[in-house]
């Protein structure tokens, strides 16, 4: 730091500071992002709960190896359907496939769906049904009233 910079410091009284001191805080800074070697986490990892319908209460568990339970609470009793899913956060919104189901009321179809994060601990997703080998037209371009929010379930 140079000129009326350097002169500020001092007229600050911080005799602490040095042209070093400071330019080796500016580096540090502007090095972190580079020297970080930790992928930013899937938002979508861990369990979540349905809320805010009448309808049948669902979880998902999102693990980080590309699969999810379903597990759908059902009067007799929950049922758990196991599935690969794949999340695309780069588009807008998030686009997220979860299929192709082997078993269960969507046998035989993926998922093509469309998800809003509402803050860390929620979110909200809209799906259509359609054959594995679609290219993704179905999926919703907008929510609807279908639209199911999930949030985080704590342990």
């Amino acid at each position: 730091m140079t000129g009326s910079g350097a002169g500020t410091l001092q007229a600050h009284g911080c005799s602490r500071c040095s042209r070093r001191a400071l330019c080796g805080l500016l580096a540090t800074f502007l090095a972190a992002p580079f020297l970080s070697c930790v992928q930013p986490r899937d938002p979508l990892l861990g369990e979540w709960v349905s809320v805010g319908s009448e309808d049948t209460r669902m979880t998902y568990i999102f693990e980080d190896d590309g699969r999810a339970r379903w597990i759908l609470e059902l009067a007799e009793g929950p049922d758990t359907l196991e599935v690969a899913y794949e999340a695309r956060y780069a588009s807008t919104p998030i686009e997220l496939d979860v299929g192709p189901w082997s078993s269960g009321p969507l046998a035989g179809q993926t998922l093509f769906g469309i998800v809003e994060l509402q803050g860390p601990d929620r979110f909200r997703v809209d799906f259509e049904p359609a054959s594995p080998d679609s290219d993704g037209a179905e999926r919703p371009a907008t929510f609807s009233e279908q639209a199911v929010t999930f949030v985080r379930k704590v342990n």
